[in-house]
């Protein structure tokens, strides 16, 4: 990437403002991620002439479109923000404004919440009746069933489901996506060319860290069907060491929801075992859900998925870091 220079384009309520920003604009940050959290997206400003104290106060809510990258190459489409928070500083080093946009509205994010029993519901029937009061739309793999208890918000719950259903759940502008978390890595074998490598000389820094805590090597998923009066149990053994054991009670119809119910809360508690950070240059390509393959350290050189990636761009010029898990 040497020779080429950064480029933002920033619209704020669907007018350019990227030249009537770019001289106080200090740094823009982007940080996508593949799931249970919203994209978000960061302008730090210096405030030295006043302007945010004024008319230029961002309002909570109003939006924010952005696009990163380089002059004449491709850029990333950030999709849009809508203002959550605004910070102002001052002191004798001078006046800055941080203002904070998120990809989903207030509204939706810090929704009130609700309490209610779901018996067997369609996962599909959950997802069309939350997105009709929300406007969004729910798309991807929405198949199969759900019985709990909600306590928390709508979007809340369909995180939660999403979690113990083996789901990712992904905010992508209006739409909230569900997939399966294996279909990540079976792109991969269909399409070679869809993975990255990225050789060490092009790693500015990493950072590796392998946990014991937390593990689960595993699972026995148990439930009692009250009509035919008959205990129903499925495992799943990772063969993982330092993994403890866990027993969920899960409502499922047979043996084989049972064993994939257990296999789903292994892959879910060990996700977070091993996390390999690293800075880049910045690379267009690195966003949340795409499969990379580091070269140059050892026995991590495998498969990961990026399960974050913030993009930079400031004085010191555009960087990309992303967190990678298995």
């Amino acid at each position: 990437m040497e020779g080429l220079k950064p480029k933002i384009v920033i619209t704020y309520q669907d007018k350019n403002v990227t030249s009537d920003f770019a001289p106080i604009l200090k740094s823009v940050s982007f940080r996508d991620y593949l799931e249970g959290r919203a994209a978000e997206v960061d302008l730090q400003f210096s405030n030295e002439k006043g302007f945010f104290l004024g008319d230029w106060y961002p309002e909570i809510d109003d939006r924010i479109t952005l696009k990163i990258g380089y002059e004449r190459a491709d850029l990333i489409d950030c999709g849009s923000f809508w203002v959550d928070e605004v910070k102002l500083t001052g002191s004798g080093s001078g006046d800055e404004v941080s203002v904070r946009g998120l990809s989903l509205k207030s509204s939706l994010v810090y929704a009130p919440v609700k309490k209610q029993v779901v018996v067997r519901k369609t996962f599909k029937e959950i997802a069309d009746e939350i997105m009709a009061e929300t406007g969004l739309k729910a798309v991807g793999d929405l198949d199969g069933s759900w019985s709990g208890m909600q306590n928390e918000s709508d979007i809340a719950l369909l995180f939660r489901i999403a979690k113990e259903t083996g789901r990712i759940f992904k905010v992508e502008g209006d739409e909230l996506v569900f997939y399966r978390r294996e279909n990540i890595t079976k792109m991969v074998q269909v399409r070679p060319d869809y993975l990255l490598e990225i050789p060490r000389r092009n790693v500015l820094s990493y950072d590796i860290s392998d946990k014991a805590a937390g593990r689960i090597g595993r699972c026995v998923c148990k439930w009692w069907d009250y009509v035919t009066k008959k205990s129903i149990s499925g495992m799943y053994d990772a063969g993982i060491k330092g993994g403890g054991s866990a027993v969920i009670w899960e409502e499922v119809k047979d043996e084989a929801e049972a064993q994939k119910k257990a296999e789903d809360y292994v892959t879910e508690r060990n996700k977070k075992g091993e996390e390999f950070t690293m800075q880049l240059m910045g690379d267009v390509r690195l966003r949340a859900g795409v499969c990379v393959k580091p070269k140059g350290f050892g026995r991590f050189d495998k498969v990961y998925y990026v399960a974050e990636a913030t993009h930079c761009v400031s004085s010191a010029g555009y960087t990309t870091s992303i967190m990678l898990r298995k």
